[in-house]
């Protein structure tokens, strides 16, 4: 559910830089939403729970691919960023490879402790019947 309002969160903050003509923006001054916004985001995220290294990957996957289709389809419906988020900026293509680059590094991780656990595993069972 947290997770849930950060995505709407982040939707909204997407569209106030994309459709920064619409009415409804003027309504509350713009600082003042990002900040709250950005407090809201932060709070949505932090776990309340410690996440094992698989959830967090995951986690990270869901945000990065949410933030991704969002900056490709807004465009798509007209928006325009005024922050100049595009998907033919520069800036954003060294962003994106930096993240995968990132993820990547987190996926070894996962299959690293995966692999420590499952030997663990055998580890106990060898000792258990030694014991019998």
């Amino acid at each position: 559910m947290r997770e849930l309002i950060a995505y709407i969160l982040v939707l909204v903050l997407l569209c106030m830089d994309f459709f920064s003509n619409w009415h409804i923006w003027t309504v509350v001054p713009k600082t003042v939403m990002i900040i709250v916004f950005i407090i809201g985001i932060i709070i949505c995220f932090t776990p309340t729970k410690k996440l094992n290294l698989e959830q967090n990957f995951w986690l990270q996957v869901r945000v990065i691919a949410a933030i991704l289709i969002l900056i490709f389809v807004l465009p798509l419906f007209g928006g325009h960023s005024e922050l100049g988020l595009s998907v033919t900026q520069p800036f954003f293509i060294i962003i994106l490879a930096l993240s995968a680059l990132q993820l990547r590094m987190q996926w070894k991780r996962v299959q690293q402790e995966k692999a420590k656990e499952e030997e663990l595993k055998k580890q106990q069972e060898k000792l258990k019947g030694k014991r019998k």
